[in-house]
């Protein structure tokens, strides 16, 4: 009721109390001053409070509690929520079953929670507590100064931060080192921000660490969901990707990077280091400014490069850009396809090369350069050494600047050269530019194909010469020079020796400046020379100029006759006196070839000059060869031993032992004869004889003799030529008559040897006996001496005794 303190308590049971107070709803209560209690058993105490609601409590100075079973207290408070509690100064708290406290904090969804200093707890279940929070989503949370937790379930604490990701979490901030705000941002679902600057907006994703001056660079950001960004001012943004130091960014997926201003790009790549980066799918960048960018492809070390599919860089500046290729060692590069360069400065561009050493390049396809600034650019090539080159298809090259251009050519040594296919060069300064050729040596060059120089200064110019030794040329197809100075000009010549010349084809010259000149021609011995076809010169200073002509000796000359054999000092056959071709000469002569100087000569038709004596050793050197004898048939057709004094058989030509009857003694059976004549059949003759045994000749057209390039060598010419038999078979062996047991060697003058029956002496004469044997008589043939029990030697020198 009214009292005189201006009460009023007007609500059934309601009670009022103080100055100015309202009690007016049922059983309310009022209290204090100017209160006011109107709602079914509410409650109104302190200054200028106001409880409303059914079961509402407002206390303290100017709140006010308007919801069912609200409370306000504090100061100027408001609970205006059904259940809600507004405490503190100037908080409100509207939602259901909500709570204020603090300063000027509000709390407007159902159940949510604001204390601290102006704080606002928007969404349902959520709770904001330090200063200017707010906890806008339902069941957040926002703590420390200026946080704001706008996604549902999440949770912002710390300075100036933001967690707008669902039950996403942002902790840290603040200002950076500079005293720059540098707030947090986690607006990824279950998102994780913390630190100076940071930001997580992927799912899942997490930030921490922060930054020098926000102004420049933000703080560590996870932009992909599942991303991890830690350290200073990185970036995951890739799907779970993970970054980590400085300045670290990770954009590829599952991608990771981690140093200082790492890039990790490609998916599932992984940057370390200093400046690397790793953009290829899978690949790999450590160390410092390393860079992969191919598909599995690693870089390590320093400023490395892997651009290729899984190429691997490693050391200082190389890079790997082919496929499966690998670059290590210093400024190397593997820029073909699963190549390999290691090394300082070394390139391996082609297929499965490999370049290894200082400087060296490996252009072919597998491909090998080692050594220093060696170069293998032909396919299948190596190279080894220093600043060797193998150009060609499968060539090598080794030792010091040599070079191996031809196909499967190989260089060694000192400047070699190996340019033709299959060619081998070795030693110091050869070439072998001929197809399969080989130099070795110093100086060689082996240009012919298929040719071989070796020794000093060579050179095999032809096909498949061969030279070697000192200044040796070996110039026609198939020729050889060896030893000092010699050339080989004609085709499959030789010359050897020193300063021979086999200039004509398949020439032959040995010795001291010696000359083959022409076809076939050989030179021998010192300063010969062999200008005749197939001809021979030896010894000294001899001309051999007569087609097929052999000279030898000293001095000595063919007389440009051809077919003949000069021999001795000083002479030469003479044509204008008769000499023959294809005959025999002994020379003696005043001066070198003189045509006056032949001596002893045997000519092509049989006859034979000799101007000194002739002995029988010329014929047969045997000791005791001292008679002439020719071959007669036996009477009976069995053998006549040796030693018997023989005659004719009555009147045919077939001969027997002589008796003491006999007065014509034909001659004795000789053991040795130093002439033996009647030796050959006629009837196995080659040739057409006429009944005087005689061979027939006949004119022959020789036909022309060519070289292979068919120039005329010795022109055609007619010749005489014995009549072959029509009759002679070449296959049919006839057996001389020394071969035929019926055929006896009868010595017809000379010393013989002779059976004796052991009366006769030396300077007295014999006969034969009843036996054929010697016997002691007063006249017959002189008995030299007696040679053995019953042998004697005597002069045979007529057939009657």
């Amino acid at each position: 009721m009214p009292n005189g303190c201006n009460n009023i308590a007007s609500g059934l049971c309601s009670e009022a109390e103080g100055i100015g107070t309202v009690a007016s709803g049922e059983g309310s209560h009022a209290e204090g001053v100017n209160t006011t209690a109107s709602g079914k058993g509410s409650h109104a105490e302190g200054f200028k409070t106001t409880a409303s609601n059914f079961a509402a409590h407002a206390e303290g100075i100017g709140t006010t509690a308007s919801g069912l079973a609200s409370h306000a207290e504090g100061f100027n408070t408001t609970a205006s929520g059904d259940e809600s509690h507004a405490e503190g100064k100037g908080t409100i708290a509207s939602g259901l079953i909500s709570h204020t406290e603090g300063l000027l904090t509000t709390a407007t969804q159902l159940a949510a929670h604001a204390e601290g200093i102006s704080t606002a707890a928007s969404g349902r279940a959520s709770h904001a507590e330090g200063n200017s929070t707010k906890a806008q989503a339902d069941q957040s949370h926002a703590e420390g100064i200026s946080t704001i937790a706008s996604g549902m379930n999440s949770h912002a604490e710390g300075e100036g931060n933001t967690a707008s990701g669902r039950a996403s979490h942002v902790e840290g901030g603040g200002v950076d080192q500079l005293g720059n705000p540098a707030p947090n941002l986690a607006s990824g679902q279950s998102a994780h921000a913390e630190g100076v600057g940071t930001i997580a907006s992927g799912f899942a994703s997490h930030a921490e660490g922060g930054t020098l001056s926000i102004l420049s660079r933000p703080g560590p950001q996870a932009l992909g969901d599942f991303s991890h960004a830690e350290g200073r001012e990185t970036e995951a943004s890739g799907d779970a990707s993970h970054s980590e130091g400085a300045r670290a960014i990770a954009s590829g997926f599952a991608s990771h990077a981690e140093g200082l201003f790492t890039v990790a790009s490609g998916n599932f790549s992984h940057a370390e280091g200093s400046n690397t980066e790793a953009s290829g799918l899978g690949s790999h960048a450590e160390g410092s400014g390393t860079e992969a960018s191919g598909f599995a492809s690693h870089a390590e070390g320093s400023v490395t490069e892997a651009s290729g599919i899984a190429s691997h860089a490693e050391g200082v500046t190389t890079e790997a850009s082919g496929f499966a290729s690998h670059a290590e060692g210093v400024s190397t590069n593997a820029s073909g396809f699963a190549s390999h360069a290691e090394g300082n400065f070394a390139d391996a561009i082609g297929f499965f090369s490999h370049a290894e050493g200082d400087g060296t390049d490996a252009i072919g396809n597998s491909s090998h350069a080692e050594g220093s600034g060696t170069v293998a650019s032909g396919n299948f090539s190596h190279t080894e050494g220093f600043h060797t080159n193998a150009s060609g298809i499968a060539s090598h090259a080794e030792g010091v600047s040599t070079n191996a251009t031809g196909f499967s050519a190989h260089a060694e040594g000192n400047f070699a050269d190996a340019i033709g296919s299959f060619s081998h060069a070795e030693g110091d300064g050869t070439d072998a530019i001929g197809n399969s050729s080989h130099a070795e040596g110093s100086g060689t060059v082996a240009s012919g194909n298929v040719s071989h120089a070796e020794g000093f200064h060579t050179n095999a110019v032809g096909f498949a010469s061969h030279a070697e030794g000192n200044f040796a040329d070996a110039i026609g197809n198939f020729s050889h020079a060896e030893g000092d100075g010699t050339d080989a000009t004609g085709v499959a010549s030789h010359a050897e020796g020193s300063g021979t010349v086999a200039s004509g084809e398949v020439s032959h010259t040995e010795g001291f400046h010696t000359v083959a000149s022409a076809f076939a021609a050989h030179a021998e011995g010192n300063s010969t020379n062999a200008t005749g076809f197939a001809s021979h010169a030896e010894g000294v200073n001899t001309l051999a100029d007569g087609n097929f002509s052999h000279v030898e000796g000293l001095g000595t000359c063919a007389g440009t006759l051809g077919g003949v054999h000069v021999m001795g000092v000083n002479g030469a056959p003479n044509p204008a006196a008769g000499d023959l071709p294809f005959s025999w000469y002994l020379v003696n002569g005043a001066a070198p070839c003189d045509p006056t100087g032949v001596k002893a000569k045997i000519l092509n038709n049989g006859s034979a000059c000799f101007d000194s004596t002739v002995t029988a050793s010329a014929f047969n050197i045997a000791v005791g060869a001292c008679d002439f004898a020719e071959m007669f048939e036996t009477a009976d057709g069995q053998p006549i031993d040796v030693g018997y004094f023989v005659t004719f058989d009555g009147e045919s030509e077939t001969i027997r032992k002589a008796t003491s009857n006999d007065e014509y003694i034909l001659g004795v059976t000789s053991s040795n004869p130093a002439i033996l004549a009647d030796v050959e059949d006629p009837g196995c003759s080659k040739f057409v004889l006429d009944e005087w045994s005689r061979i027939q000749y006949q004119k022959v057209v020789i036909p022309a003799v060519t070289d292979r390039e068919g120039n005329i060598i010795i022109p055609e010419r007619t010749e005489q030529r014995p009549k072959i038999n029509p009759y002679w078979d070449p296959n049919r062996k006839c057996k001389t008559r020394k071969e035929l047991p019926n055929w006896v060697a009868i010595g017809l003058i000379g010393k013989l040897l002779l059976r004796d029956d052991g009366t006769c002496r030396g300077g007295g004469y014999c006969k034969p006996n009843d036996e054929g044997m010697a016997t002691a008589s007063s006249t017959g043939y002189r008995v030299m001496k007696r040679t053995g029990e019953n042998q004697i030697l005597i002069l045979f020198n007529g057939n009657r005794v």
